[in-house]
């Protein structure tokens, strides 16, 4: 009997053991060789268009990588190569205009180190309102909880069949002075242009930012765990995109809801790109970014072609955080919540309830399932 009992002990502990070896080699096969990954990924996409990595009299030398290349090379050599286009020849002009410029949001003394940019429509007044009265309530010259300057901005285009009275999102501009809209209709497929002319105006008026949290109005930033991260973290430079990162990029869809046509992006496969719920992006690389943009025709999938094609070609540098949230991230344990800096697929009223929480995170048991209540936030498994 003793030996059976012994020997049902060892078995138990070989099959710990093995899942715990398999778990530590997931864990490490996502996060440790992230920057490698990428690279090899970013070399992967520009090279799948003809001759990326070469000039027209490089043919008696070795090719240089793709990172050998300075930025100049990459204007003259490989945008033609991978577009077929000159690097003078602007094809996107930001020419929208701004219904409201929103010119004195930054106009704030000291200047905002942080910018909350959030997409936007027009109609969802009470998703704004909902982010003012929670986690952006305290973005103002003072930055309270921010514990930096943080000043909110919503970024908006305009719908086709206006629903919303110009003078109704007129009020509610002259109200809350955080609200920009661009001359843009509203689409799927405008989203793209949309997030270059909110990046357009924060290098306008918004100089002075360090970085940029983008998010969209449907996300909760936990506001304590972002703070902490972005003062804390020793990767934050001025050229390293943060955020939720898909690795393998995906395949580009010609077809359906997220279709790409070949013009817009005449490649078989993304690179690596961060979810669009949420991201940090330096102030640094919105000249390059901008730049490049206006060489390029827009492919409609926004984070993709931001964060996947323009860094890629530009050689920015990306850092994976499994604390950001991305489109499929719908349920999480309480516990994983709090130690999260941002969920997504939110609605009004678990936008308040995650508020709460936040706001009394260090009286609340995390395990307490009471606490957490499935009705009003969906999001909560146990």
């Amino acid at each position: 009997m003793r030996r059976k009992c012994m020997l049902l002990v060892l078995v138990g502990a070989v099959v710990v053991i093995t899942v715990f070896n398999a778990e530590f080699i997931d864990v490490n096969r996502f996060t440790q060789p992230i920057r490698e990954v990428v690279l090899k990924k970013d070399l992967g996409f520009l090279s799948s268009f003809p001759d990326v990595s070469t000039t027209e009299h490089s043919s008696a030398k070795p090719s240089p990588s793709v990172t050998q290349l300075g930025l100049a090379k990459l204007r003259t050599d490989s945008i033609k190569k991978i577009y077929g286009r000159s690097w003078d020849e602007v094809i996107t002009p930001y020419n929208q205009t701004y219904l409201i410029d929103g010119r004195d949001i930054c106009n704030v003394s000291p200047p905002p180190f942080l910018l909350l940019f959030v997409l936007s429509l027009p109609k969802n007044t009470g998703e704004r309102q909902a982010i003012r009265q929670t986690w952006g309530s305290n973005a103002n010259e003072n930055g309270a909880s921010f514990i930096i300057s943080t000043k909110l901005m919503f970024m908006l285009g305009r719908m086709a069949n206006e629903t919303l009275s110009g003078k109704v999102l007129q009020k509610e501009t002259t109200k809350y002075k955080d609200i920009v809209q661009a001359d843009i209709v509203e689409s799927r497929h405008n989203l793209t242009n949309k997030m270059m002319n909110g990046l357009r105006w924060v290098k306008t008026y918004c100089p002075k930012v360090k970085y940029i949290l983008k998010a969209d109005e449907d996300t909760f930033i936990n506001v304590a765990r972002f703070s902490d991260y972005l003062m804390k973290n020793p990767n934050i430079n001025n050229k390293t995109i943060h955020g939720y990162l898909y690795p393998r990029g995906g395949m580009v869809q010609r077809e359906g809801r997220y279709a790409v046509r070949n013009e817009e992006l005449p490649s078989a496969q993304y690179p690596p790109y961060l979810s669009g719920t949420s991201y940090i992006l330096p102030f640094d690389v919105i000249s390059d970014m901008l730049d490049l943009a206006e060489r390029l025709p827009y492919c409609p999938i926004d984070d993709a072609f931001m964060t996947g094609v323009l860094r890629a070609i530009l050689d920015v540098k990306i850092q994976h955080s499994q604390d950001f949230t991305h489109m499929l991230d719908m349920k999480m344990s309480p516990c994983r919540f709090h130690t999260h800096i941002a969920v997504t697929n939110i609605d009004i009223n678990c936008m308040h309830a995650l508020w709460n929480l936040t706001k009394h995170a260090g009286s609340i048991d995390c395990n307490q399932s009471s606490f957490y209540d499935k009705k009003i936030c969906s999001i909560f498994i146990f």
